[in-house]
């Protein structure tokens, strides 16, 4: 889970909902609490120094379940969502050379696969919160770049027969590098890439525990409306790096590493009035192909991220005079 509050161009952000679909129980890969497509435009670039509260909201929905091969072993339908709470603040302070931030998610979620069976509808609740207690950017002309730390807590539900869960019961740490290439020198034309390394502990009571997780999120873009509108194309990819923990006995869907790619549109609006800009509103699209041992569909990400302390945008310069030019050019007062 990451977040980029750039006024033009934010990327949604959101701790991590693991998505699933099935007609019945099945077996799957574990799942990293790390949210694919969470960022898109401009995802290597860390936003200017000041403090931003965010509501994200994450729609998911699949139909498929594919094995290793990509062969559909099961059908049916289940939608699984996020939304939340969350503070991001970019400082003025610098660590070797790079601007320094943190942010803190609070994230509810409702239907959350765990591996061995999908929850039909266990009710929304608190999920697992996202604390990345630094980020760290750097800005040059044509280029951005931005490194952190997060970890996932495991304050979601998990382990309850009875209520469902809505976390994933196990730590998690995430490693994170990325950059954005400006392709023009007014800054307009820009493309994108953030890889993120996620590493997982066992899960609550149990020895089961998640292989490591690759993901790489970014995007193409271009700015209008003097930075106020960015829009584009978004993608993720997603690779388990390495195996899971597993049961013995656990069903033969499970082996293998799952992956999944994912393109689709981004928009990206700034809120503002009478030259003050308050936040910044981005939809996303993306839909998912090359599923292996995963589920496939599509996810709809929505992002409305607030100031807290207003821009204000200085008013255009006056054009000279025609008296005042022809003085410069040596001519009468």
């Amino acid at each position: 889970m990451r977040w980029n509050p750039v006024t033009a161009g934010a990327s949604l952000v959101a701790v991590a909902i693991a998505c699933g679909v099935a007609a019945g129980p099945v077996r799957a890969q574990l799942n990293s609490p790390s949210m694919r497509g969470d960022l898109g435009l401009k995802a290597g670039s860390q936003a200017p120094p000041g403090g931003y509260v965010f509501a994200p909201l994450y729609l998911y929905s699949a139909d498929v379940l594919k094995d290793r091969a990509g062969d559909v072993v099961a059908r049916g339908q289940v939608d699984s969502a996020l939304f939340g709470v969350g503070v991001s603040v970019v400082t003025a302070r610098t660590i070797a050379g790079g601007t320094y931030g943190f942010t803190v998610v609070i994230p509810g979620a409702n239907n959350r696969l765990q591996g061995g069976r999908i929850d039909e509808d266990p009710g929304a609740g608190l999920t697992d919160i996202f604390v990345q207690p630094i980020t760290l950017g750097w800005r040059s002309p044509r280029t951005d770049v931005i490194a952190g730390y997060g970890l996932y807590v495991p304050t979601g539900r998990f382990g309850d027969a009875e209520e469902g869960d809505t976390g994933l019961g196990m730590w998690a740490h995430e490693f994170l590098a990325g950059t954005t290439v400006y392709l023009d020198a007014a800054r307009l034309w820009h493309a994108a890439t953030t890889a993120t390394f996620v590493v997982h502990s066992d899960k609550r009571d149990t020895e089961l525990r998640a292989g490591p997780v690759l993901n790489l999120e970014g995007g193409v873009g271009h700015d209008f409306l003097g930075g106020g509108l960015s829009a584009g194309l978004a993608y993720y990819a997603s690779w388990k790096v390495g195996d899971d923990r597993l049961p013995p006995r656990a069903d033969v869907l499970v082996r293998g590493r799952n992956r999944v790619f994912a393109v689709g549109p981004e928009v990206s609006m700034a809120l503002a009035w009478k030259r003050t800009v308050y936040g910044s509103v981005t939809a996303r699209y993306q839909w998912e192909t090359g599923a292996r041992v995963a589920t496939e569909g599509g996810a709809f990400n929505l992002l409305v991220n607030v100031l807290m302390r207003p821009l204000h945008l200085p008013a255009p310069s006056a054009p000279a005079s025609r008296s005042s030019l022809s003085g410069t050019r040596g001519g009468r007062s």
